[in-house]
């Protein structure tokens, strides 16, 4: 088996975390083995957003693997300041959170720095989670994109390597850690002294198995199953008005429901397909630019707990929700799936095709690689019930009117959407876990979800790895 030239830090994941890690690292003379599953971020070519069918790019989905990660590029992003990841801002203190995001930002946009806006006062009944955002263009993202690649890549200090993927990881007495890579050319080995976890999304289900494996320790995640609801964006625009990324939080029927990644820019907002070889499930991106004739969505999340309250676990999930989901479309088991809504409210299918729905909604859906199944048939009643209900509570807020027949008939529900897979690491103030010198950011920490916090959590576990493998570099505060 080869074995590759050691690194100070190996950095596994190329999204924000992953990439401003090795940045930082870089820039204080840290050698850096940075490797991704995933393509080039000129080769992240989604088919699904051409209109053609998802196929899942040979294994590896260009939605959520690549250089750039969550930041996909060519598309539109909001960032999100603190308070939005609480958590991770407490973790880290509230002064070094500021600091650490003023760091990210400045590495991020430079001089591009886009303007954060605050929540309206008033204008909707519901509490809504106030925190300042900005949203990035396509164009914006593109130059981001190429800067941070170019960076890395003329860096003496960083081997960056796309196609591979870490299989094993161990520590290793004598180096710190030796982790196992796999990619085209064959499986080979490579020692660093330290090492930042920064998988995202496509890691999940490795990152889960690292963390027992190794035995870090961690609790258990209270999943949420989630529905994205895209309408016409006159039926939203008054939603991002009250806030760009309307967050609100209520219970029903005993289930805690969460509006979720509201896209409803100036030129509404883009779905995408996010493949997991066995399951496709759904993202959301704002589209910052004008245009015409644009939709907009939004995702409900509820969360799945059983019946004395505790989180389901993922066996159950397996079980409930992606057999269940699977098993909706026989010509492509795992994609999603369309439900027009006032179907989907009463839980029935009157209308089974893309053009039966354009017909009865006046519009086609911003995609087209979706079968039309009952999609509401495969939540629990529970979950069917509070997502209902919450829905025609925000939707008069969403549309500065109340919901009618004719406003429903417009609205197509969308899934499935899966979100707080990720345990929850005990870490310290540096993002280091229970086995000193591996460092968790972004996803994997299990604390805080967005690009910006992902990007914070990964400069702040890069100081800590740098002054510990740099004996004359200190630790800032």
């Amino acid at each position: 088996m080869k074995t590759c030239r050691p690194a100070d830090v190996l950095v596994i994941g190329a999204g924000p975390a992953g990439m401003l890690a090795a940045d930082r690292l870089a820039q204080d003379g840290v050698n850096v083995a940075l490797v991704d599953a995933g393509r080039h971020h000129t080769r992240r070519i989604c088919p699904v957003d051409r209109m053609k069918s998802c196929h899942g790019c040979r294994g590896i989905c260009n939605v959520i693997s690549g250089v750039g990660g969550s930041i996909h590029y060519g598309d539109g992003v909001k960032l999100s300041r603190f308070p939005s990841g609480r958590r991770l801002a407490e973790l880290l203190g509230p002064v070094r959170a500021d600091r650490l995001s003023d760091a990210a930002l400045d590495r991020m946009c430079g001089e591009d720095r886009p303007f954060f806006r605050e929540a309206l006062t008033g204008g909707t009944p519901f509490q809504v989670k106030d925190y300042p955002v900005a949203s990035l263009s396509s164009a914006q993202v593109r130059t981001l994109v190429d800067q941070w690649y170019m960076s890395l890549a003329s860096s003496p200090r960083v081997t960056m390597r796309l196609g591979v993927e870490v299989t094993a990881l161990r520590p290793d007495d004598r180096h710190g850690f030796t982790a196992c890579l796999a990619s085209a050319d064959g499986v080979e080995t490579i020692t660093a002294r330290r090492v930042i976890a920064a998988v995202g999304r496509r890691g999940q289900r490795w990152w889960a198995q690292q963390i027992r494996d190794l035995e870090l320790d961690h609790t258990l995640p209270t999943p949420s199953v989630g529905l994205r609801f895209e309408a016409p964006i006159g039926l939203l625009r008054r939603g991002a008005l009250i806030h760009d990324d309307f967050k609100t939080t209520l219970v029903r029927a005993g289930v805690k429901v969460k509006t979720f990644c509201f896209c409803a820019g100036p030129g509404g907002g883009r779905l995408k397909f996010t493949d997991y070889g066995d399951h496709t499930l759904l993202d959301g991106h704002v589209i910052p630019e004008a245009g015409e004739s644009a939709t907009g969505n939004f995702a409900l999340l509820a969360q799945l707990r059983d019946e004395a309250g505790q989180p389901r676990d993922a066996r159950w999930i397996e079980k409930h929700l992606l057999t269940p989901y699977r098993s909706l479309r026989d010509d492509r088991p795992g994609k999603p799936v369309l439900q027009w809504y006032p179907d989907w409210r009463t839980k029935q299918l009157t209308c089974t095709t893309l053009d039966g729905f354009a017909e009865r909604a006046g519009h086609r859906p911003s995609l087209t690689d979706y079968g039309v199944a009952n999609l509401a048939g495969i939540l629990p009643d529970s979950v069917h019930t509070a997502m209902r209900a919450v829905f025609e509570e925000l939707m008069p807020s969403f549309a500065g009117r109340p919901l009618s027949n004719q406003d429903a008939a417009r609205i197509a529900v969308i899934g499935l959407e899966l979100e707080s897979l990720w345990d929850e690491l005990a870490l310290t103030p540096h993002m280091e876990t229970s086995l000193p010198g591996l460092y968790a950011a972004g996803d994997c920490s299990g604390l805080a979800q967005g690009i910006l916090q992902a990007a914070v959590a990964g400069i702040a576990a890069a100081e800590h790895a740098m002054a510990s493998v740099s004996p004359t570099i200190g630790d800032p505060a």
